[in-house]
């Protein structure tokens, strides 16, 4: 497997690939099931290596000192040895090696083993002979000093000259075409059909259907996409049972309901990858949507698409990640004999007496009821809590969950609940209750004796917390401290809620914030790179500094679901700061 290994490294800086005439999927049949294909070679990988950020990346002490390694220099030399004796830096080399496409085409086996290839389209026939050879004479060299008995195979095949690398590696070359695979049979297979399409230009490929099916719901101008059959994974017996209704793993229906629904109707999946100006995307699609969804989808969807799927992030001062989504336990409860198994049903309704009793004037089946279906988590910045003199050894981030309320009988019952929840702990937990009114807005709360009872806390981790609830209009606010709640009723005063958003979930992560939040704990970090690298205390803050200015430059993560009528679309997105 290393030969293969040290052939992918030195192919590492190839994989990227651009559409062209002569498209490298048409080594593969239309039965392929699985396709990995990158359009845009140069313009990928420069994306990602000449990035701004890559190059401030470069000039951390730590960054440096993770590719100061044996087996990074060695790449780097490999790649610099090619550009030597090719005659090209590593970008044009791109485009003469791998410039026409680089595809990877599997059958699914349902197994470890699957027969894969890969297929090359280089630009320069040339350049690419010259390549594969010095890259063969590379392995044998290597393989020579390591002591291996035997000689590579070299054996020669419908014109492609082949070389085995190892039992579980073969490549073969042709002009402007290298392929390599993991299986000789597949390999051969793979050629067999490129000869039929040479022959008889209308065979068809997996390019016929894979590219028709990408293209119709993917953006346009995807740097790379990915497309999978579902047909032949659905029939598979473990997975077969998660689109059954009622699905046997409740937990599955609970947390995933929707996006397996979506695949139970859907043929394929596809998947693109972009990059523009800097920042980045992940986009993937299935052909199913709202029309003709289960019944449990209604816990994580409304049913009716008029119906705002998700209310907007909560984004206080030095926010680290922010969570918005859709659940409606309140469905759930009325339809349980629909989306879950019989047992699992039955013991909902065994499981109402027993919650009831703790609900203070009211019952289960009220308070679901009375519940929203628009939750909100948030992480921010430290906040210290000013009536606590002890500081905990460690500053953690503060955070909150806001509830949306059908009616504000639910506030009573969810404060009657915490009061409960609170006498409960008192033989565990020294605290003081409190009631105030923050930001004009009735709340109460606990304050923790500093040098009480807490259980399990030697580094007095509680005193980073004062825990503040209330309601506010139609939101739940439980909050970790005080500074925190009264910024989000803020937040909630100003919020516009007159569009709806068509999300159902959607999710942030701010290196802003993370950076605000590294900086808390500066003399922490300091003090591990002082041990860690043994460096002088300056050496060692510049690092450090130099760290925590990098941070915020990372951007925001963000991630978000979307129902269409025929479409599920889930994103991922990387804006860099600018």
């Amino acid at each position: 497997m290393r030969p293969f290994l040290s052939l992918a490294a030195a192919l590492a800086f190839v994989i990227v690939a651009r559409a062209d005439t002569k498209d490298p999927l048409r080594f593969f049949p239309e039965t392929t099931d699985i396709v990995v294909k990158v359009e845009k070679p140069r313009l990928l990988a420069e994306s990602v290596l000449k990035h701004d950020l890559a190059k401030e990346a470069m000039q951390l002490q730590v960054v440096r000192d993770f590719l100061d390694n044996a087996t990074y220099r060695r790449f780097f030399q490999l790649v610099a040895h090619f550009e030597h004796e090719l005659g090209s830096p590593w970008p044009e080399l791109i485009d003469k090696l791998a410039g026409g496409g680089m595809a990877l085409g599997a059958k699914f086996s349902g197994d470890n083993n699957a027969p894969v290839v890969i297929a090359v389209q280089g630009t320069d026939e040339k350049t690419v002979t010259k390549f594969f050879n010095l890259a063969v004479s590379l392995l044998e060299e290597e393989r020579t000093r390591q002591g291996a008995g035997e000689p590579m195979k070299h054996k020669s095949y419908e014109g492609f000259d082949g070389v085995e690398l190892d039992k579980d590696a073969i490549a073969a070359h042709k002009g402007d075409v290298i392929l390599f695979s993991n299986k000789g049979e597949a390999l051969k297979s793979a050629i067999d059909h490129y000869t039929k399409v040479q022959k008889d230009p209308k065979t068809k490929t997996v390019a016929t259907i894979a590219n028709k099916q990408s293209s119709s719901i993917l953006p346009a101008g995807p740097a790379a996409w990915l497309w999978l059959n579902l047909k032949p994974i659905k029939e598979l017996p473990q997975i077969k049972d998660l689109f059954e209704m009622p699905r046997a793993n409740f937990i599955l229906t609970f947390v995933a309901a929707g996006q397996l629904d979506v695949a139970r109707r859907s043929d394929f999946l596809t998947i693109g990858l972009y990059a523009d100006k800097g920042d980045f995307r992940v986009a993937v699609r299935m052909p199913a949507g709202r029309d003709g969804m289960a019944t449990d989808v209604e816990l994580h969807l409304p049913k009716d698409p008029k119906i705002g799927g998700t209310l907007p992030l909560l984004e206080p001062q030095g926010v680290l990640a922010s969570h918005s989504f859709y659940l409606d336990l309140d469905t759930m409860y009325k339809k349980r004999e629909q989306i879950f198994p019989p047992d699992i049903a039955k013991g909902f309704a065994e499981g109402e007496q027993q919650i009831s009793r703790f609900l203070i004037n009211s019952s289960l089946p009220e308070f679901l009821s009375q519940s929203g279906v628009h939750y909100r988590l948030v992480a921010a910045r430290h906040e210290t809590v000013p009536d606590y003199k002890t500081e905990p050894e460690i500053k953690l981030p503060a955070f909150a969950a806001v509830i949306s309320m059908r009616n504000p009988k639910f506030a009573k019952t969810m404060s009657a609940l915490i009061h409960a929840g609170s006498a409960a702990l008192a033989q565990q937990v020294s605290y003081k209750s409190w009631d105030e009114e923050i930001a004009g807005v009735p709340a109460f709360g606990y304050t923790f004796r500093e040098g009480g009872k807490f259980p399990d806390d030697p580094q007095n981790l509680h005193l980073n917390y004062q825990p503040t609830f209330g309601a506010y209009k139609d939101q739940y606010i439980l909050a970790s401290n005080k500074g925190l709640f009264k910024e989000l009723v803020g937040i909630l005063e100003k919020e516009d809620r007159t569009r709806p958003m068509s999300q159902n979930m959607q999710a942030r992560a701010y290196a802003s914030g993370a950076g605000d939040f590294a900086g808390t704990a500066a003399e922490a970090a300091l003090a591990s790179t002082i041990v860690g690298q043994a460096l002088k205390v300056g050496d060692a803050r510049k690092q450090t500094e130099a760290l925590f200015k990098f941070l915020p430059k990372l951007g925001t993560v963000g991630i978000e679901t979307d129902y269409t009528a025929n479409e599920f679309r889930l994103d991922i997105t990387w804006k860099t700061k600018k």
